[in-house]
């Protein structure tokens, strides 16, 4: 078998080609070598424990062709990795340990390839000591064209840290701050506050996702999982068969003309020597693909390794000096990008064909729903199998034929109710309830459920932040619970809880993009509501970072919200920057502000229950101005229950009355010494206001409950008048100046009215 050739690589003049790169991170597994800073390709950090949320190829540091650049960009890496190196130390270069984590250092690396690239292409001095302020400056400008200011930040870090190793990198002179004074968010022209940039989901559409999800896991999933069962224990007469793209590969090796293309020089990060995966797979599939050796999928990894053990024992290979047959396939038979779309979906085995359960007059049991694969496919309705495009539309149908052969491969059309949908809801409702993380969600692993200060809890590990994951604990509700218990159910995985369907589709985040699963899951619970009977959600984009914002947004309106959300969303231990953070979270939006409206109406509507109750025997509840509006109120509630006979049928139902009382006191204000029928003509409290400031709101500082007509005073009220009134008794019985004695006879004078109006109260209920 041949292998890669090496690429001639530069010394550095401060670091050792044999000292290990991830030697000083967290998380490192027992008798796993990683790479030592000789390699110059990429530093893969298997040997170092991966979040489960990111994928193998994103869990490394790469690096440019140039040997220069190549030097220069190992040495900074090296440098964020190892920040407490002596070399770094004795140049004059002192480091907090652990500054940097590997996801930092890989996106700085990525961003200073952007420079030597923008370098090569403007001519830049190879030395870059000849560069003045303007031409940082320019880079950075180009940048800001292409992307967010917030990407650019990023970038301007990644210049200046290529600054502050600059006295132990190779070949360069020290650097100057080309921004001295500026911060990176300053220097990128974007502004820098506390508010998160993370949207929060609507309420409209946060109600119905909820419940679409919760009537998954509650009622759905008995009959999902036992159908999963039955299908995984029906006996299978015969083998998986063999893949079209594996016949064709077994056909070209056979060919005694067949020579396997290679790279004739480096090119990224294919090197000289190596297969040239592309050409071989045009070739190979007669230019019908260049994915057949994928390596992100199993099957193409299978497919690598099946064509290098044939170029080991033939050696056929050349570096395009020998001619392979040429292949240019007719105009109609070439791959559209709906078929490449279709061949990549049927490619995966995770991926289910619906097809119609019973015979009837739309098609025979077993036929594929085409309706529904399309949308499956295509993620919108499409008419890609239909006869529009005769020919095109029968190869497409030809091809999801040959894979519907495999009873594997095929399910009954559901609804929507199947395992992949399940999955997606668990997932949601854990997110929306936990205000965890996406990575702190992937790293729930079974058995997860315990009990933490002895409250319900999830265990998991928290990955941001911290590359030595600790682990932490998140309170829960039952629900949450048995969303995790289902979760557990579903996957096949030996430890964690939410990965891939089977084991054949785990690859790099486990098979499982939580993304791609929310926006399936809206599509398909609209798609079904006619079977289901759940309510729609209103489309919207929706994404696992904004869950953790939205419950933040309403657990900050409970009593000590604040200093609970800090402790369930694991924000920092000190005090001001936790507080900080916590309460950008925590802040409401325009959207959200509507709907706690919405709910104080409701809590004010419930009290009002049982006054309801007792007004519709015709007693009276209430005393003081506002009591002649509020009876009003409640009797004209009253005489609409009394009216519709549907409605009496339903009075043992609190929620009807609930909601009347809601519609008809909207503008209620509930009350420790009073309640206020907010009318702002004749409010007391705005008296106290500017004449451009009155009418929007109660001032309820300057409420007067004692003469204000919008005041309202029921017996639950009468104990702290009863308190007041003793206070100002015994008030009075010591020696006051005139004006306080004065003062105090006036206010007592004030709450014996009122005291005395629930003295009648009691007396003529």
């Amino acid at each position: 078998m041949i292998g890669p050739a090496r690429r001639s690589a530069l010394k550095s003049a401060v670091f050792a080609d044999h000292e290990p790169v991830y030697a000083d991170l967290p998380g490192q597994i027992p008798g796993v070598a990683g790479p030592t800073f000789g390699r110059t390709d990429m530093w893969p950090a298997d040997n170092v424990r991966r979040p489960a949320n990111t994928v193998k190829a994103a869990w490394r540091c790469s690096f440019p062709d140039d040997p220069v650049w190549n030097l220069l960009v190992r040495e900074v890496a090296f440098g964020m990795l190892h920040p407490t190196h002596p070399a770094l130390q004795k140049a004059g270069i002192f480091l907090t340990p652990g500054k940097w984590g590997l996801r930092t250092t890989a996106s700085r690396c990525l961003y200073l390839a952007l420079l030597k690239t923008w370098a090569i292409e403007q001519d830049m001095p190879d030395d870059l000591g000849l560069w003045q302020a303007d031409d940082w400056q320019a880079f950075i400008d180009s940048r800001a064209q292409r992307t967010d200011p917030s990407s650019v930040r990023n970038v301007v870090s990644a210049v200046r840290q290529l600054i502050t190793f600059s006295p132990v990198l190779t070949g360069v002179p020290t650097l100057a701050d080309p921004w001295p004074g500026k911060s990176s968010a300053q220097v990128a022209e974007s502004m820098w506050t506390d508010e998160l940039s993370t949207p929060a989901i609507p309420p409209e559409v946060w109600w119905p996702l909820l419940r679409a999800s919760w009537a998954y896991i509650d009622r759905f999933a008995p009959d999902i999982l036992a159908d999963r069962d039955r299908r995984q224990s029906a006996p299978c007469s015969c083998p998986p068969p063999q893949t079209d793209n594996d016949r064709e590969l077994e056909q070209w090796l056979a060919d005694p003309r067949t020579s396997i293309p290679l790279n004739p020089q480096d090119r990224g990060r294919a090197h000289r020597g190596e297969v040239n995966w592309r050409r071989a797979s045009l070739l190979a599939t007669n230019g019908r693909t260049p994915v057949l050796f994928a390596a992100e999928k199993p099957l193409g990894l299978r497919r690598r390794q099946r064509l290098l053990g044939w170029l080991a024992e033939t050696g056929r290979s050349h570096t395009g000096s020998v001619r392979q047959p040429s292949f240019s396939p007719p105009a109609q038979q070439r791959l559209t990008h709906c078929d490449r779309i279709l061949r990549e979906w049927l490619d995966n085995p995770n991926n289910l064909i619906p097809v119609h359960s019973v015979h009837d007059q739309v098609a025979w049991a077993g036929e594929p729903n085409w309706t529904e694969l399309a949308q499956l496919v295509y993620q919108q309705p499409s008419h890609v199998f239909s006869t529009s495009s005769k020919a095109r539309a029968e190869r497409r149908r030809r091809w999801v034929y040959e894979v519907a052969r495999d009873p594997n491969r095929t399910i009954a059309t559901d609804h929507g109710l199947n395992p992949r949908m399940l999955r997606a809801a668990c997932y949601v409702f854990v997110a929306a309830l936990t205000a965890m993380r996406d990575s702190e969600i992937h790293e729930i692993e079974r058995g997860a459920l315990t009990q933490y200060y002895g409250a319900r809890a999830l265990a998991s590990r928290k990955v941001k932040g911290d590359d030595s994951r600790p682990r932490g604990y998140w309170w829960i509700i039952e629900p949450v619970a048995q969303a995790i218990a289902v979760a557990e159910q579903l996957t096949w995985h030996d430890t964690r809880v939410f990965t891939a369907l089977t084991a054949d589709a785990g690859c790099g985040d486990g098979g499982f993009d939580a993304a791609r699963d929310i926006d399936d899951f809206i599509a398909t619970v609209n798609a079904n509501r006619d079977h289901t009977g759940l309510e729609a959600i209103p489309e919207a984009l929706v994404r696992p970072h904004m869950f953790r914002h939205t419950m933040s947004i309403i657990a900050a309106q409970e009593p000590d919200g604040e200093i609970a959300l800090g402790l369930q969303l694991k924000h920092a231990a000190r005090r001001a920057l936790a507080n900080r953070t916590t309460l950008a979270y925590g802040m409401p939006d325009a959207r959200w502000a509507k709907e706690f409206d919405n709910q104080l109406q409701v809590a004010a509507a419930k009290k009002l229950v049982s006054l309801l109750q007792a007004r519709r025997s015709g007693q009276t509840i209430a005393v003081r101005p506002g009591a002649a509006r509020f009876h009003a109120g409640l009797d004209k509630v009253n005489d609409v229950i009394e009216h519709s006979a549907a409605l009496r049928a339903q009075l043992a139902d609190e929620r009807l009355e609930i909601t009347l009382l809601r519609d008809e006191f909207a503008n209620l204000h509930l009350g420790t010494v009073n309640h206020c029928l907010w009318n702002a003509p004749t409010a007391e409290c705005q008296n106290q206001l500017p004449p451009d400031q009155r009418g929007h709101a109660p001032l309820l500082g300057a409420c007067q409950p004692s003469r204000c007509r919008n005041s309202v005073l029921t017996l639950a009220h009468e104990p702290i008048w009863r308190m007041e009134e003793i206070g100002l008794v015994a008030l009075l019985n010591k020696t006051l100046s005139k004006p306080l004695h004065e003062q105090a006879l006036t206010r007592l004078a004030e709450v014996r009215s009122a005291t005395a109006q629930f003295d009648k109260l009691r007396e003529n209920p």
